[in-house]
């Protein structure tokens, strides 16, 4: 289960875009990625990770502790909601000739509704039972698919891209209601508010140097060029991170769990070698599929102007190998509770982002940027290794010792 709904989610986000490539067309489709990212980075920027907390702490699973977490997550979602609004306009004035200011105000009421999940699914997860997290999951992706082409012949345009995404967050929070077995219960406390951010801000970092990334990374796409290059350049991104993207949010369910229980036994050593190993063969099975499938997969199921070029498609899959590397790694951090080091291991992909500008401004083609953003991924994978290094040393003395 906790393979197949990432797939699932992954592979419906992907035939979401295919629907739009084909009634909307390639510069319609360039706009709806702009806002799904926006929504996506918004939940990114605002993540105090309630839900790694939860799996990670000892008094995870008490109704008490969920009650809090009821209540931050509530105040997190209205926050982030009235954020958004406030951005954009300031959004739309980015791309003049992009999405309106109320295509970006519709997006608000996804977060506030994702503010209103029931928790109690998380906490099964400690116990890796993933039941009702496939339930609520699955129910709301296939909620999205059925939504998908209604909306694109209903709006005909990037308009659809919010309409289904708060189809699929209202259906996420219905379905962690029905499926919950305690009673919804909300409790504001400051000093779970307190705890919340001392475990969450280094992940807002992480979150706000990933937003940086991902937006900056199209944003240096559209304005160099035309929206049509950036469904594109979107679209072969998008496909060359969805291992990625699976792989991170199977590693949250079940990798970050069994850390947690091999810290606490002193036997971190035994658990990380067939973790990582299974890292090692997921990003190069992968990355090697990505480079010889995707040209041909793209042109056949998005048009033939979609086809990216190999030197493009080599450099993506380059990146999202070495980012397929360094889940385990910040899952480990998380289990640690050295939740800053994920931001200390992005900054170096952060700074990718400038030869990446260089490069656009001189008009080199998009193979290019796609080669800066591998070689950030390569040195924030190495970072993140450095980083590891001392919790590999204590594990390994605590061992001898015991």
């Amino acid at each position: 289960m906790v393979w197949i709904i990432p797939i699932l989610a992954e592979a419906a986000a992907l035939g979401r875009s295919v629907v739009f490539a084909w009634v909307l067309g390639p510069s319609e489709l360039g706009q709806a990625m702009i806002l799904a990212l926006t929504v996506r980075l918004a939940e990114m920027a605002s993540d105090v990770g309630v839900d790694r907390l939860i799996l990670q702490a000892e008094d995870g699973g008490s109704c008490g502790f969920q009650s809090k977490m009821h209540g931050v997550t509530i105040a997190r979602g209205l926050i982030a909601a009235l954020v958004l609004l406030a951005a954009a306009p300031i959004l739309s004035a980015v791309f003049t000739d992009g999405p309106s200011p109320a295509s970006y105000a519709w997006l608000a009421a996804i977060l506030a509704l994702r503010g209103m999940v029931h928790l109690d699914f998380r906490r099964s997860e400690r116990l890796f039972r993933y039941k009702r997290m496939a339930l609520i999951e699955g129910g709301a992706t296939v909620a999205m698919i059925i939504c998908v082409v209604p909306a694109a012949v209903i709006f005909a345009d990037h308009r659809a891209m919010p309409a289904v995404l708060i189809a699929h967050a209202a259906v996420y929070a219905v379905l962690s209601h029905l499926v919950a077995t305690r009673r919804y219960r909300v409790r504001f406390s400051v000093s779970a508010f307190l705890r919340v951010w001392r475990f969450g801000a280094p992940l807002i970092s992480n979150a706000v140097l990933l937003f940086v990334i991902f937006y900056a990374d199209r944003l240096i796409v559209s304005k160099a060029y035309d929206w049509a290059t950036l469904a594109v350049y979107g679209v072969a991104l998008q496909l060359a991170l969805l291992p990625a993207q699976i792989t991170g949010r199977a590693a949250a369910s079940l990798v970050l769990p069994r850390l947690r229980i091999a810290i606490r036994r002193n036997a971190l050593a035994l658990t990380w070698q067939p973790v990582f190993t299974l890292h090692v063969l997921l990003a190069t099975s992968m990355t090697a599929g990505f480079v010889l499938l995707s040209p041909s997969f793209i042109a056949f199921v998005y048009g033939s102007g979609f086809r990216p070029d190999a030197a493009l498609v080599l450099a993506l899959g380059g990146a999202a190998g070495f980012r397929i590397l360094r889940t385990p790694y910040s899952q480990l951090a998380i289990a640690t509770g050295r939740t800053g080091d994920p931001a200390r291991a992005n900054l170096v992909r952060a700074l990718a982002l400038i030869p990446a500008a260089v490069f656009a401004v001189v008009g080199l083609p998009l193979a290019a940027i796609a080669a800066a953003a591998a070689l950030g991924e390569a040195g924030a994978s190495l970072r993140a290794y450095l980083l590891a290094r001392p919790t590999f040393s204590t594990s390994e003395k605590e061992e001898v010792f015991a």
